[in-house]
């Protein structure tokens, strides 16, 4: 079934197959939200008596049935059917007959596809938020966990100032935090109603749009119909945007702990049993999982990119390239929650070594602090006490326990972070 046929003359079938490309596998992905636009029509078409209350009142039943059904796992989209959008008007013609058909009066497909795509954006990206929140979480509880280690703190990839692995790690969760601002973009983009713009071109029935939009959640509605086709690519970009920039963040992470873990630097251990082995060298342990992570992350920021090349150039109106970014984002989006959900799984058994600090390697990192005791004990500019330290060269002696100023820092930094976690999760919940 193709909602655009006009007689019983087929298709070519290779071109059919092209044209349906992937629709059919990933268009199951959009149905609970098609189902959930058309029952906002449905009641809106009653209420405005555009259909009559009782053929309302039977769309409405056979579309919380099938409803039913998709959240079972039993609705399929059949050989030959073109897509959800026709699968699901099919299946409301096999149930009501001729009223079954009545569900498309005054929408087209356009407008069809682009509500379901803004509602399962909208729905994702609050569940990629909390996945995100309980990663911060994760984060901000194994920094609690390594409060007063010491570890080198690098610049130029060399030992520059001593930090605190708390420090580190707590970096990290505010950093995702600051990501945040790009999945809140996202969230505004999706927030308006297409509804009811048809083709981009409006109804000549007395639709209700304001209904619509009250019904499915929306904060606001599309003003303009033919503004409704520019948001196809835009919602897609801007959610694979904020996943770029939270996979930015992660993959940063990832890179870390692969540097740390090696020889060179011995910052960190990972049990074996979260490390693969060489097939010729006995006493590997690869942190395989941290190095797909770096390369599965960075796949995911070229999204954007690639979004962008679909839609870059287009004319106004509908176009049949948007078909092509399901595909670019879904698949991209499943990738990304995949290596969140596998970080977490990790992260708690990631151990940092102590005694880091006090390498020979690492002496000369308490220079600024020997600067300050200087300027504090013979009232020395910086400049002064900066070119005798560095003149003298002398030994400068590490400290037996974590100075008070990381303390302070490591405590500041977890009470702020955790607050900003929860104003986070509130935040996110009053989006939706």
């Amino acid at each position: 079934m193709k909602l655009w046929q006009k007689s019983t003359t087929q298709l070519d079938e290779v071109v059919e197959q092209f044209t349906i490309g992937r629709d059919p596998e990933l268009d199951l992905r959009l149905a609970r939200y098609d189902v959930a636009a058309s029952l906002a029509h449905a009641h809106m078409l009653g209420t405005t008596g555009i259909i009559s209350t009782e053929e309302a009142s039977q769309l409405i039943g056979a579309l919380e049935a099938i409803a039913g059904e998709i959240e079972r796992g039993t609705f399929r989209i059949e050989d030959g059917v073109e897509d959800i959008h026709s699968q699901l008007e099919l299946a409301l013609v096999q149930r009501l007959g001729p009223i079954g058909e009545k569900i498309h009066t005054a929408r087209s497909r356009n407008d069809q596809v682009l509500t379901a795509i803004a509602l399962y954006a909208r729905d994702r990206l609050q569940q990629t938020g909390a996945h995100i929140h309980t990663l911060i979480g994760a984060m901000l509880a194994w920094a609690e966990r390594h409060r007063e280690i010491l570890m080198p703190g690098l610049t130029h990839m060399q030992a520059a100032m001593p930090t605190t692995f708390a420090l580190w790690m707590s970096s990290y969760a505010e950093s995702l935090l600051d990501d945040e601002a790009f999945a809140k973009a996202a969230r505004e983009i999706a927030a308006k109603n297409p509804l009811g713009t048809a083709a981009g071109y409006g109804s000549s029935f007395p639709i209700d749009r304001r209904m619509t939009t009250a019904l499915l959640g929306f904060r606001s509605m599309v003003a303009s119909p033919a503004a409704a086709q520019l948001l196809r690519g835009k919602i897609e970009r801007a959610c694979a945007t904020a996943l770029a920039a939270y996979s930015a963040t992660l993959g940063r992470l990832a890179m870390d702990v692969v540097l740390f873990l090696s020889p060179g630097y011995q910052f960190l251990r990972l049990p074996p049993a979260l490390t693969t082995g060489s097939s010729i060298m006995p006493h590997k342990q690869n942190p395989d999982v941290f190095e797909l992570l770096r390369a599965r992350l960075n796949r995911v920021q070229a999204a954007p990119t690639t979004i962008a090349m679909v839609t870059t150039n287009l004319p106004s109106g509908y176009h049949r390239d948007y078909q092509l970014l399901k595909e670019l984002l879904i698949p991209v989006w499943d990738e990304f929650d995949e290596c969140v959900a596998i970080l977490h799984h990790v992260l708690p058994e990631l151990a940092p070594v102590e005694g880091i600090i006090e390498r020979a390697e690492y002496q000369q990192i308490w220079s600024v602090e020997r600067v300050h005791e200087r300027m504090r004990t013979y009232g020395e500019s910086f400049r002064t006490a900066y070119r005798a330290v560095a003149e003298a060269a002398e030994s400068i002696p590490v400290p037996q326990q974590c100075p008070a100023y990381l303390r302070t820092m490591e405590q500041e930094a977890l009470a702020a972070l955790g607050t900003a976690l929860e104003q986070a999760r509130l935040g996110s919940a009053a989006s939706f």
